[in-house]
């Protein structure tokens, strides 16, 4: 009897202790998982598997943990869909602030992957109305950081770097992964806007501070976007080295993603570097993924490279196949960048401060406004439709008419200019009047940059042609990097050039023609030998809407151009109709024109 009862007094006495044990020993478990999740991908379903035989053991909260890392784990792989029923599985429940934060954080990722934008806004708007103004300042950086990377992919420039900024100054002391996130997020709002020297640097010192804190993963992140910025500057044997350094360390940690995104940017650099195998290799298993949405930018790319791939092989048909379906992925990602805006435009007023203090009246009132102006869009969108398929039956007609005779150019042409690696005239117009036809089906803005060295005769005449062409190429390389990818980049004849800007209005492009004349009179010319000054002289139009072809605004970028010439050079001009009647009382005019 009393051997029983000193049994019972044990189990009494000890019981308690061991369940508290077993607490202690999940929580270090869950934090080994937590830590995992960054720094060892490899152990972390190990970790999962053991603590899901243990699972009736584990207390609410700790399960709730439990759910959360393997949604992290789903989001990484590229399971959007999974991980966000996960996380909606466990966010009504009452959870640590800590814990509430992950979930907003990764379901904001998860919708931002199936490109459910207005859905991303909206759990953002959720998650600020938890925010109080006596909050810690790692919960307000972590709402900024999160609202600056919603800001990153959505285009919104402005927004990035005043986030990334906030987050930044709110995480100068606090958390480590939050300050990684911070600085990589400030490194892009740089690159964004075209400060390459300053992101450089950024993402140099987020790549550091990231590896030092033992979040690898995110150190390649930044030394994706060091290799973002080699391409931008055409140092190509750089950025193979540093994407190829990337991708082992994405297909270590299975990053579904992101390893897609640099197996795109392999295959571009691969082909700038002719390695054409290598490219081709790259660019074929982007293009055997599916077309869903996450990877329809990285499959534009992909086409592109094969289309220039086969062109450079003479192969043409495949070639012409594979522009087409570049235009057709680049129609896609153009239709998501709208999708963008306008999840953005909505979203925008309800995430300023004011709209927390709104009384329900208020709220129901504006309810019913919106509900009528979106019946009043609906009957618009109906005359707009039936005026766009009017539309687009003319300029389908001559899209079709323009393709034919591509197709019988080809043969005909070569893409670049061999001095200066830019297109020549022939290519540079005709992928100029392509995406012209683009354009216009979008009602969209077309700018027209044209610009000629001044008094270039004079270089070529005191110091010989050679000297001439050393200031061609480094005009080229001067300009480059003041222009996108998508900008169409021409030589015209001789010291001429042009510049072709789709989804460029006036403003962007005078203040782009601004910056390229800066940078061609700050060339510093005593590597040729010599020295002198170079300037340039510049003239800018848009597209109006009567506009059916690319000449018209072409021949107002040159009467723009002349009339700086004439104003003294090295400037910039705007075309106007009052520079069109000057121009035409003078008998010297002389057009950029060709049919």
């Amino acid at each position: 009897m009393k051997l029983i009862v000193a049994l019972c007094l044990t189990f009494i006495l000890f019981c308690p202790v061991y369940g508290e044990e077993s607490k202690v020993r999940y929580d270090l478990a869950l934090s080994q998982i937590d830590k995992a999740i960054s720094s060892s991908p490899e152990e972390v379903e190990e970790l999962i598997d053991n603590l899901l035989t243990s699972w009736d053991g584990l207390t609410q909260q700790q399960q709730f943990r439990l759910i959360v890392y393997q949604a992290i784990q789903k989001s990484y792989a590229g399971e959007y869909q999974s991980s966000k029923e996960l996380l909606l599985s466990v966010e009504n429940y009452d959870l640590s602030d800590e814990l509430l934060t992950d979930i907003y954080q990764y379901q904001s990722a998860n919708l931002l992957g199936l490109r459910q934008y207005s859905e991303a806004f909206q759990l953002m708007d959720s998650y600020l109305k938890k925010i109080k103004v006596g909050d810690d300042l790692d919960t307000k950086a972590g709402a900024y950081v999160r609202l600056a990377n919603l800001a990153l992919n959505l285009d919104a420039n402005e927004e990035l770097r005043e986030y990334s900024e906030r987050a930044l100054l709110y995480t100068k002391e606090g958390n480590s992964r939050l300050r990684c996130f911070s600085l990589i997020l400030s490194s892009y709002a740089d690159l964004n806007e075209f400060k390459y020297l300053e992101a450089e640097k950024g993402f140099a010192r987020s790549k550091a501070y990231c590896e030092n804190k033992e979040f690898p993963l995110f150190g390649f992140v930044s030394g994706k976007g060091l290799a973002e910025i080699a391409i931008k500057m055409d140092d190509f044997q750089r950025a193979e080295v540093q994407l190829n350094e990337i991708l082992a360390g994405y297909i270590k940690y299975g990053y579904k993603a992101e390893i897609i995104s640099v197996h795109a940017l392999l295959a571009k650099t691969s082909l700038r570097l002719k390695k054409y195998s290598q490219a081709e290799e790259y660019a074929n298993k982007v293009m055997g993924l599916s077309d869903e949405p996450s990877n329809v930018g990285y499959k534009a790319i992909a086409a592109k490279v094969l289309s220039q791939r086969y062109l450079e092989s003479k192969q043409y048909k495949l070639a012409h196949d594979y522009l087409e379906s570049h235009q057709h992925y680049s129609n896609l990602v153009l239709d998501d960048t709208k999708a963008k805006a306008n999840a953005y435009q909505m979203a925008k007023f309800k995430h300023q401060e004011q709209a927390r203090e709104i009384a329900l009246l208020n709220q129901e009132r504006q309810l019913v406004e919106a509900q009528k102006e979106l019946d009043r869009s609906d009957k618009t969108n109906d005359v707009m439709i039936m005026t766009m398929l009017a539309g687009s039956v003319i300029f389908l007609s001559l899209f079709l008419l323009y393709s034919h005779r591509q197709k019988q150019r080809y043969r005909k042409l070569a893409l670049t200019d061999r001095l200066t690696g830019v297109y020549n005239r022939g290519a540079g117009q005709d992928f100029a009047e392509n995406e012209f036809v683009q354009v216009s089906l979008r009602k969209a803005h077309f700018s027209v940059v044209v610009l000629d060295l001044d008094l270039f005769k004079n270089i070529n005449d005191s110091f010989g042609h050679a000297t001439g062409d050393w200031v061609l190429k480094h005009v080229v390389s001067v300009i480059k990097p003041l222009i996108r990818d998508s900008d169409i980049f021409t030589r015209m004849g001789g010291e001429e050039f042009a510049l072709f800007l789709p989804y460029s209005c006036e403003k962007t492009a005078l203040k782009i023609a601004e910056r390229c004349k800066d940078a061609i009179e700050a060339i510093d010319t005593k590597y040729s030998g010599h020295v002198f000054n170079i300037s340039a002289s510049f003239g800018v139009s848009s597209n109006d809407r009567e506009d059916l072809s690319l000449d018209p605004v072409l021949k107002r970028a040159d009467i723009a151009l002349y009339a700086s010439k004439h104003s003294g050079r090295n400037r910039v001009t705007l075309y106007s109709p009052e520079l069109e009647l000057q121009s035409k009382s003078d008998e010297t005019q002389r057009s950029l024109v060709f049919n």
